[in-house]
């Protein structure tokens, strides 16, 4: 028996909705086409139902590595230190690049 190409797999499972839905949304950016299982639970947005990404098994080995490539990103971006907005003055989360107060960028950061 073969598999299905168009068969949805889990590629990743994120601890909350939001996450879940960015992952989707880079993965789109990336060109593969994803979904998340969360609207369709009865228990969606309860932090005991965790939501999942699902890419076709067509794409599994691209998509496989685009969230390897994500974890990581997400773990160096988490240890940075806070920075100070040079806009603005505001204290910013280290993990973010832009200032949520004003939009500038972190120093060092193109678009």
């Amino acid at each position: 028996m073969t598999e299905d190409p168009d068969e949805l797999i889990s590629v990743y499972r994120a601890a909350e909705v939001p996450e879940a839905y960015l992952v989707k949304n880079l993965l789109g950016d990336a060109g593969i086409e994803a979904q998340v299982t969360e609207p369709n639970e009865p228990l969606a947005g309860l932090p005991i139902v965790p939501a999942d990404v699902l890419v076709r098994r067509r794409d599994l080995a691209q998509a496989e590595a685009f969230v390897r490539e994500y974890d990581e990103t997400k773990m160096e971006r988490a240890e940075r230190p806070d920075w100070k907005c040079p806009a603005c003055n505001a204290t910013v989360t280290g993990a973010f690049d832009e200032c949520d107060v004003c939009g500038a960028l972190r120093p060092g950061v193109t678009e």
